[in-house]
């Protein structure tokens, strides 16, 4: 078990889990990304297609 960054709730992590996968809060519905494995820590996962969008600022959009 791991707990949520965004609700604080225990969730469950299969043990055959990789550093780098995504898994969705079955609470709050926050995409996760595995962090750490021993013990297995989950943080948000970051929206790098969303930010890349608007990370240019010579762009209008």
């Amino acid at each position: 078990m791991a707990t949520c960054p965004e609700c604080d709730v225990e969730v469950h992590v299969d043990e055959d889990v990789e550093k780098g996968d995504l898994i969705e809060c079955d609470d709050c519905g926050a995409s996760l990304e595995v962090v750490g494995l021993d013990p297995i820590e989950l943080d948000l996962a970051s929206d790098d297609e969303d930010e890349d969008l608007y990370d240019d600022d010579d762009e209008e959009y």
